[in-house]
Protein backbone atom coordinates (compact mmCIF):
# COMPACT_ATOMS: atom_id res chain seq x y z
CA UNK A 1 0.00 0.00 0.00
CA UNK A 2 1.32 3.44 -0.99
CA UNK A 3 2.25 5.65 1.94
CA UNK A 4 1.37 9.33 2.05
CA UNK A 5 5.04 10.22 1.61
CA UNK A 6 5.40 7.94 -1.42
CA UNK A 7 2.25 9.38 -2.97
CA UNK A 8 3.49 12.93 -2.48
CA UNK A 9 6.84 12.08 -4.09
CA UNK A 10 5.03 10.58 -7.09
CA UNK A 11 2.80 13.63 -7.43
CA UNK A 12 5.77 15.98 -7.20
CA UNK A 13 7.66 14.07 -9.90
CA UNK A 14 4.82 14.56 -12.42
CA UNK A 15 3.75 18.08 -11.44
CA UNK A 16 4.75 20.75 -13.95
CA UNK A 17 4.87 23.23 -11.03
CA UNK A 18 2.09 25.38 -12.45
CA UNK A 19 -0.49 26.73 -9.94
CA UNK A 20 -3.07 24.23 -11.22
CA UNK A 21 -0.81 21.21 -10.77
CA UNK A 22 0.49 22.33 -7.40
CA UNK A 23 -2.99 23.09 -6.08
CA UNK A 24 -4.15 19.67 -7.27
CA UNK A 25 -1.17 17.96 -5.62
CA UNK A 26 -1.74 19.75 -2.31
CA UNK A 27 -5.45 18.92 -2.29
CA UNK A 28 -4.85 15.22 -3.00
CA UNK A 29 -2.39 15.04 -0.10
CA UNK A 30 -4.77 16.93 2.18
CA UNK A 31 -7.59 14.49 1.46
CA UNK A 32 -5.40 11.43 1.95
CA UNK A 33 -4.01 12.76 5.23
CA UNK A 34 -7.43 12.55 6.89
CA UNK A 35 -9.43 9.40 7.75
CA UNK A 36 -12.46 8.62 5.63
CA UNK A 37 -15.79 10.05 6.78
CA UNK A 38 -14.04 12.67 8.90
CA UNK A 39 -15.20 16.27 8.66
CA UNK A 40 -11.71 17.44 7.62
CA UNK A 41 -11.59 14.90 4.80
CA UNK A 42 -15.04 15.90 3.57
CA UNK A 43 -14.02 19.53 3.53
CA UNK A 44 -10.83 18.71 1.60
CA UNK A 45 -12.80 16.50 -0.81
CA UNK A 46 -15.21 19.37 -1.52
CA UNK A 47 -12.28 21.57 -2.47
CA UNK A 48 -10.81 18.85 -4.65
CA UNK A 49 -14.19 18.39 -6.33
CA UNK A 50 -14.40 22.08 -7.21
CA UNK A 51 -10.86 22.00 -8.59
CA UNK A 52 -11.44 18.87 -10.68
CA UNK A 53 -14.65 20.26 -12.19
CA UNK A 54 -12.65 23.21 -13.54
CA UNK A 55 -10.31 20.92 -15.50
CA UNK A 56 -11.24 21.00 -19.19
CA UNK A 57 -10.60 17.31 -19.99
CA UNK A 58 -13.04 15.87 -17.46
CA UNK A 59 -15.63 13.70 -19.24
CA UNK A 60 -19.09 15.23 -19.33
CA UNK A 61 -22.42 14.23 -20.81
CA UNK A 62 -25.78 15.87 -21.49
CA UNK A 63 -27.60 12.84 -20.13
CA UNK A 64 -30.17 14.06 -17.54
CA UNK A 65 -28.74 11.62 -14.99
CA UNK A 66 -25.12 12.62 -15.54
CA UNK A 67 -24.80 13.79 -11.94
CA UNK A 68 -25.73 10.30 -10.77
CA UNK A 69 -22.71 8.94 -12.65
CA UNK A 70 -20.57 11.78 -11.35
CA UNK A 71 -21.59 11.16 -7.74
CA UNK A 72 -20.79 7.46 -8.09
CA UNK A 73 -17.39 8.46 -9.46
CA UNK A 74 -16.81 10.81 -6.56
CA UNK A 75 -17.62 8.06 -4.05
CA UNK A 76 -15.17 5.79 -5.87
CA UNK A 77 -12.52 8.51 -5.81
CA UNK A 78 -12.94 9.05 -2.08
CA UNK A 79 -12.32 5.33 -1.49
CA UNK A 80 -9.43 4.97 -3.94
CA UNK A 81 -7.60 8.31 -4.02
CA UNK A 82 -4.63 6.87 -2.13
CA UNK A 83 -4.15 4.37 -4.98
CA UNK A 84 -3.68 7.05 -7.64
CA UNK A 85 -0.39 6.65 -9.49
CA UNK A 86 0.40 9.44 -11.99
CA UNK A 87 2.02 8.27 -15.21
CA UNK A 88 2.63 11.46 -17.16
CA UNK A 89 3.05 15.21 -16.85
CA UNK A 90 1.26 17.51 -16.33
CA UNK A 91 -0.24 16.00 -13.21
CA UNK A 92 -3.72 17.35 -14.00
CA UNK A 93 -3.89 15.38 -17.26
CA UNK A 94 -2.82 12.16 -15.56
CA UNK A 95 -5.35 12.68 -12.76
CA UNK A 96 -8.26 13.51 -15.07
CA UNK A 97 -7.42 10.51 -17.28
CA UNK A 98 -7.54 8.27 -14.22
CA UNK A 99 -10.92 9.66 -13.13
CA UNK A 100 -12.32 9.48 -16.66
CA UNK A 101 -11.51 5.78 -16.80
CA UNK A 102 -14.19 5.18 -14.15
CA UNK A 103 -16.54 8.05 -15.03
CA UNK A 104 -16.97 7.06 -18.69
CA UNK A 105 -18.10 3.57 -17.73
CA UNK A 106 -20.68 5.05 -15.38
CA UNK A 107 -21.92 7.39 -18.13
CA UNK A 108 -22.20 4.50 -20.59
CA UNK A 109 -24.16 2.53 -17.99
CA UNK A 110 -26.74 5.32 -17.87
CA UNK A 111 -27.33 5.12 -21.60
CA UNK A 112 -27.33 1.33 -21.69
CA UNK A 113 -30.01 1.32 -19.00
CA UNK A 114 -32.18 3.53 -21.22
CA UNK A 115 -31.04 1.98 -24.52
CA UNK A 116 -30.02 5.43 -25.71
CA UNK A 117 -27.06 6.55 -27.80
CA UNK A 118 -24.24 8.13 -25.79
CA UNK A 119 -23.95 11.87 -26.43
CA UNK A 120 -20.79 13.54 -25.19
CA UNK A 121 -20.23 17.26 -24.85
CA UNK A 122 -18.26 17.48 -28.09
CA UNK A 123 -21.31 16.25 -30.06
CA UNK A 124 -24.03 18.20 -28.24
CA UNK A 125 -25.93 21.12 -29.76
CA UNK A 126 -26.15 24.59 -28.25
CA UNK A 127 -29.45 23.99 -26.44
CA UNK A 128 -28.13 20.81 -24.85
CA UNK A 129 -24.91 22.49 -23.82
CA UNK A 130 -26.61 25.53 -22.31
CA UNK A 131 -28.91 23.29 -20.28
CA UNK A 132 -26.02 21.13 -19.15
CA UNK A 133 -23.79 23.98 -18.05
CA UNK A 134 -26.68 25.61 -16.22
CA UNK A 135 -26.95 22.51 -14.02
CA UNK A 136 -23.16 22.21 -13.79
CA UNK A 137 -22.70 25.78 -12.59
CA UNK A 138 -25.60 25.38 -10.16
CA UNK A 139 -23.94 22.33 -8.62
CA UNK A 140 -20.67 24.23 -8.19
CA UNK A 141 -22.53 27.12 -6.56
CA UNK A 142 -24.24 24.70 -4.18
CA UNK A 143 -20.89 23.16 -3.21
CA UNK A 144 -19.36 26.59 -2.67
CA UNK A 145 -22.35 27.60 -0.53
CA UNK A 146 -21.98 24.41 1.52
CA UNK A 147 -18.27 25.13 1.93
CA UNK A 148 -19.08 28.59 3.27
CA UNK A 149 -21.63 27.12 5.69
CA UNK A 150 -19.04 24.63 6.95
CA UNK A 151 -16.56 27.46 7.43
CA UNK A 152 -19.09 29.51 9.42
CA UNK A 153 -19.94 26.48 11.57
CA UNK A 154 -16.24 25.91 12.23
CA UNK A 155 -15.83 29.52 13.38
CA UNK A 156 -18.89 29.26 15.62
CA UNK A 157 -17.50 26.07 17.15
CA UNK A 158 -14.13 27.73 17.68
CA UNK A 159 -15.74 30.68 19.48
CA UNK A 160 -17.71 28.34 21.73
CA UNK A 161 -14.76 26.10 22.63
CA UNK A 162 -11.80 28.47 22.26
CA UNK A 163 -9.51 25.38 22.32
CA UNK A 164 -6.25 27.34 22.49
CA UNK A 165 -7.66 30.09 24.71
CA UNK A 166 -6.68 32.70 22.12
CA UNK A 167 -9.97 34.50 22.61
CA UNK A 168 -9.98 34.36 26.39
CA UNK A 169 -6.46 35.77 26.54
CA UNK A 170 -7.49 38.80 24.47
CA UNK A 171 -9.22 41.38 26.67
CA UNK A 172 -9.04 45.00 27.86
CA UNK A 173 -6.30 45.66 30.40
CA UNK A 174 -7.08 44.11 33.79
CA UNK A 175 -10.48 42.89 32.60
CA UNK A 176 -10.15 39.18 31.67
CA UNK A 177 -13.89 38.85 32.37
CA UNK A 178 -14.52 41.01 29.28
CA UNK A 179 -12.55 38.82 26.91
CA UNK A 180 -13.05 38.25 23.17
CA UNK A 181 -14.81 34.93 23.63
CA UNK A 182 -17.56 36.45 25.76
CA UNK A 183 -17.97 39.45 23.45
CA UNK A 184 -18.05 37.29 20.30
CA UNK A 185 -20.60 34.93 21.84
CA UNK A 186 -22.88 37.83 22.70
CA UNK A 187 -22.46 39.76 19.45
CA UNK A 188 -22.18 36.94 16.90
CA UNK A 189 -23.69 33.69 18.17
CA UNK A 190 -26.97 34.73 19.72
CA UNK A 191 -30.10 34.58 17.57
CA UNK A 192 -30.69 38.20 18.63
CA UNK A 193 -27.26 39.90 18.87
CA UNK A 194 -26.58 41.85 22.03
CA UNK A 195 -26.12 45.59 21.68
CA UNK A 196 -22.71 46.87 22.73
CA UNK A 197 -24.18 49.30 25.28
CA UNK A 198 -26.27 46.55 26.90
CA UNK A 199 -23.29 44.19 26.93
CA UNK A 200 -21.09 46.84 28.54
CA UNK A 201 -23.71 47.29 31.25
CA UNK A 202 -23.83 43.52 31.87
CA UNK A 203 -20.03 43.39 32.17
CA UNK A 204 -19.83 46.55 34.25
CA UNK A 205 -17.43 48.30 31.90
CA UNK A 206 -17.60 51.59 30.03
CA UNK A 207 -19.42 51.18 26.71
CA UNK A 208 -16.82 53.40 25.05
CA UNK A 209 -13.97 51.29 26.43
CA UNK A 210 -15.59 48.03 25.34
CA UNK A 211 -16.50 49.32 21.89
CA UNK A 212 -13.02 50.76 21.35
CA UNK A 213 -11.34 47.52 22.44
CA UNK A 214 -13.55 45.41 20.16
CA UNK A 215 -13.01 47.62 17.11
CA UNK A 216 -9.26 48.14 17.57
CA UNK A 217 -8.21 44.71 18.79
CA UNK A 218 -10.90 42.11 19.50
CA UNK A 219 -12.58 42.02 16.10
CA UNK A 220 -9.25 42.03 14.25
CA UNK A 221 -8.02 39.20 16.47
CA UNK A 222 -11.11 37.12 15.68
CA UNK A 223 -10.72 37.81 11.94
CA UNK A 224 -7.14 36.55 12.06
CA UNK A 225 -8.30 33.31 13.72
CA UNK A 226 -11.08 32.91 11.14
CA UNK A 227 -8.54 33.15 8.29
CA UNK A 228 -6.66 30.23 9.81
CA UNK A 229 -9.79 28.06 9.78
CA UNK A 230 -9.67 26.71 6.22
Amino acid sequence: MTTLHELDLALQSYSDRTPVDETLRELIIQVCSHPRRSWDRRRAMNRLLLEVQRLPKLSKSVHPDYWEAFNLTWEWLDKNLHNFQPNRSPLRDSFVSWINGFLRYRIKDLYLQRDTHVVYIADANYEQLSGYFSGFNSAIEQLEAEEKKNWVRAIEQYIELDPEEKLRRCHPRNRPDCNCQIIAQKLLLQSVPEKMTALAKQLNISAQTLDSFWRRKGWLHLQAIAREIV
